[in-house]
C-alpha cells in the first residue's frame, strides 16, 4: 500500500492508521489530556497509541457493553496500563424506569456485577409482548437472518412501513436470494459466486448448517423452506422500506447496531438462541451474550417486550434468589 511505484493497492483507513501508530507519535506536547470513549471496545492500534502518551489519560466506557470482541476489539478499561487509574462510576440512567433497570441488573448479576444500575427515567413497563395498537415499534434481533425472518412475518401481516437501521442493503438480502436460487439448482442466477465455490450443492449447505449449529445458516434454511416465493417477498420488503424513521411503523435492527440508540417501544425477537448460562459455554462467550442482552433491554424508554431467553434468565434468577425483587 505504501509503495509509491505501485498504485494498484490503494491505502485504506486501517492502513494509514497503522502507519501512524508505527510512527510512535508523541502527542504530549500538543495536548494536556486524551479522552478515549467506548473504552470497552477499543481497536488495539488505538489502545497502543493512547497508552504510549505521557499526558493525562481519561477513559470512558462500560465493560458490560463490550460487543465487538469477535472483531478483535479489546477492553482497555481492564488493561494492565489502566490498573492504577482513578475510577468513577456512572450508574444512573434517565432513559428508563425501575422495571427495565431490574431486568438489566438480573442479567448483569450472572456476570458477578455487584454495582447496581439505577433508573431515573419515567416508569417503563416490561411485558411479554408489545401492544397491537402502537403507532411505531422497534424490533431487536440477534442475527441478520432473524431481522429478515421477522420482516417477512410483519409484511405478511399487512401494510408495514419499515425502517432498517443502517439501510436495508446492509442486511444480506442479496445473499439470501442467491441461497434461494442455489436451493432450486438455478446456479446461473446466483450473483455472488463464492457460494458456488464454498458448497457443492444446497444439500451440503444444509448439512454444514446442521453440523455447526450456525444460527445464521440455520435460520436462512428455515426462511427458504417457509417461502416458496421468496424473491417476490424480498422485493416487497424493498418496497416497504422507508428512508426516514419518522415515516416508519416498524424499525428493524440487530442488537449490535442498536447500541447507543433508544426507542419508546422495544421488542426482543426470539433469535437470541445461544443460552449464556449453559454450563458448557466458555466465559468469554457467556459474557458476550449477556452483554448483548444487557444492551438490548436498556434500549426501551416506555415498554420493553422480553423474549423467551430473557424470561428464562429471569426465572433462573428467581430460583437462585427466591424472588425477582431485591
Amino acid at each position: 500500500m505504501i509503495d509509491l511505484q505501485d498504485k494498484s493497492v490503494q491505502i485504506t483507513h486501517d492502513g494509514y492508521l497503522k502507519l501512524y501508530q508505527m510512527s510512535r507519535p508523541d502527542l504530549s506536547n500538543r495536548f494536556g489530556a486524551i479522552l478515549l470513549d467506548e473504552g470497552q471496545d477499543v481497536n488495539p492500534v488505538i489502545a497502543d497509541l493512547v497508552q504510549r502518551q505521557r499526558t493525562t489519560q481519561v477513559m470512558v466506557g462500560d465493560r458490560h457493553q463490550q460487543l465487538y470482541r469477535f472483531r478483535g476489539a479489546e477492553d482497555a478499561l481492564s488493561a494492565p496500563w489502566m490498573a492504577d487509574a482513578e475510577k468513577h462510576y456512572l450508574t444512573q440512567s434517565f432513559r428508563f424506569g425501575p422495571a427495565v433497570a431490574h431486568v438489566a441488573n438480573v442479567i448483569l448479576s450472572f456476570k458477578g456485577e455487584a454495582v447496581k444500575l439505577q433508573s431515573l427515567g419515567q416508569r417503563t413497563l416490561v411485558k411479554r409482548s408489545l401492544p397491537e395498537d402502537l403507532p411505531h415499534r422497534t424490533w431487536l434481533h440477534r442475527t441478520v437472518s432473524g431481522v429478515i425472518e421477522n420482516a417477512l412475518r410483519l409484511e405478511k401481516q399487512g401494510d408495514q412501513r419499515m425502517f432498517w437501521i443502517g439501510g436495508i442493503d446492509s442486511y444480506s438480502l442479496r445473499e439470501l436470494e442467491d441461497l434461494f436460487q442455489f436451493s432450486r439448482g438455478r446456479n446461473d442466477l446466483v450473483q455472488q459466486k463464492k457460494l458456488l465455490k464454498d458448497y457443492r450443492d444446497y444439500e451440503q449447505y444444509q448439512e454444514i448448517a446442521q453440523a455447526t449449529q450456525d444460527p445464521e445458516m440455520q435460520r436462512s434454511v428455515r426462511i427458504i423452506e417457509a417461502y416458496f416465493d421468496l424473491p417476490k417477498r424480498i422485493e416487497q420488503l424493498r418496497r416497504c422500506a422507508v428512508a426516514s424513521e419518522l415515516d416508519a411503523t416498524v424499525t428493524l435492527t440487530t442488537a449490535h447496531k442498536a447500541k447507543g440508540l433508544e426507542w419508546d417501544y422495544v421488542g426482543l425477537y426470539d433469535d437470541f438462541s445461544a443460552d449464556p448460562l449453559a454450563p458448557e459455554i466458555d466465559r468469554a462467550k457467556r459474557d458476550d451474550e449477556l452483554n448483548l442482552l444487557y444492551v438490548s433491554v436498556t434500549r426501551a424508554m416506555q415498554i420493553l417486550a422480553l423474549n423467551s431467553l430473557v424470561i428464562d434468565i429471569m426465572q433462573r434468577y428467581k430460583e437462585l434468589h427466591g424472588s425477582l425483587v431485591q
